[in-house]
């Protein structure tokens, strides 16, 4: 798919979806960014690309949004929930929205934003990559894979494409926030024993890969995202790049970030889940760290991944490694008083 087209982006207000418009618009697409009417849209304002009011779940309100579209990005999406909602959210309203681009006669490319956590958790030694069955754990995880079969199995009169980006971070995303907090009073809070490391890939780079996909039509099926070598260079002297992050060196980084030494606390999961059960029900299923779908996430081997195949694919790389991404990060919550 060639610049120049209108995209339309779902879950456009949110941390990725944002940067997503961001980086399509500077690509030369044209954009329509879709939005609930409870949205936020601070991200949005004052940007040269539309804004559209969407039901997900109205096919009417889709038709509106995909007319005179020539691709789709699928960005909106629940992240903790239950098995139930995670199946509405993430499955049926997938399922809508490809119903409308195939009701629209200019639609050709669909891009799926999915999750690591529909391919399942990977150690820093072998990292997971499209060669790997999946195996996902967690509802969030099954939700994010039954939505890429849908697209994948479906016969659709447009191409599709899926995008598994593992944790993200970057400016707009707060999720980072209590790390940051500790990290400038000098600690940093390792969660359980078990956990070898995680992939941690910008905001903007995952939008960029995200684009890149839509552009690349012989691009099909899952692709995974990382941000290139580790700090130490490959761990196998064989390998051309090191994936992935262990504790050390994500304690390294905020160290230099912050100019200060730092301790480490770990957190035993045993205590996380009596905490768990004992937080209200919507303060524990809203939280990342004490939801208990998503804490089957923290006890696992860790949550590595390669873009192998899409380096293969198509002309993507990175701009952040995780050194000057979380300068960056830092940078934007000071700018904007997140930082206390």
């Amino acid at each position: 798919m060639t610049s120049g087209g209108l995209i339309a982006v779902t879950g456009a207000t949110g941390f990725l979806g944002s940067h997503l418009c961001d980086v399509l618009t500077e690509r030369g697409h044209a954009v329509r960014a879709a939005h609930r009417a409870s949205s936020n849209l601070r991200w949005l304002r004052d940007q040269p690309f539309e804004t559209a009011l969407v039901e997900l779940a109205d096919p009417h309100s889709l038709d509106a949004l995909l007319a005179g579209c020539t691709g789709v990005v699928h960005c909106a999406g629940a992240l903790m929930a239950d098995e139930a909602t995670y199946r509405r959210v993430n499955v049926e309203s997938t399922r809508l929205l490809a119903e409308a681009a195939a009701r629209s006669d200019t639609v050709t490319r669909f891009v799926y934003i999915s999750s690591l956590a529909a391919g399942g958790p990977a150690g820093l030694e072998p990292p997971r990559d499209e060669s790997m069955p999946d195996a996902p754990i967690s509802g969030y995880g099954r939700s994010k894979l039954a939505a890429e079969q849908l697209l994948a199995g479906g016969d659709w009169p447009f191409s599709t494409v899926s995008l598994r980006p593992p944790s993200l971070y970057g400016p707009r995303d707060r999720e980072f926030r209590p790390l940051f907090q500790a990290a400038r009073m000098g600690f940093t809070g390792r969660v359980g024993r078990r956990m070898q490391g995680l992939s941690l890939v910008h905001g903007r780079d995952a939008a960029s890969a995200a684009a890149v996909l839509l552009e690349t039509d012989t691009a099909v099926g899952h692709y995974y995202v990382d941000d290139g070598p580790g700090l130490d260079g490959p761990r196998d002297p064989g390998r051309h790049w090191a994936w992935g992050y262990d504790w050390r060196e994500l304690q390294r980084v905020l160290a230099v970030v912050f100019s200060r030494s730092l301790h480490e606390v770990v957190l035993p999961l045993g205590l996380m889940r009596t905490v768990s059960r004992l937080l209200p029900a919507d303060k524990r299923d809203a939280s990342p760290l004490f939801n208990p779908d998503r804490m089957a996430d923290l006890d696992t081997d860790g949550w590595v991944c390669a873009a192998t195949r899409l380096r293969r694919d198509t002309d993507w790389c990175p701009e952040w490694d995780l050194a000057s991404g979380m300068r960056d990060t830092v940078a934007f919550y000071r700018r904007r008083g997140w930082l206390k």
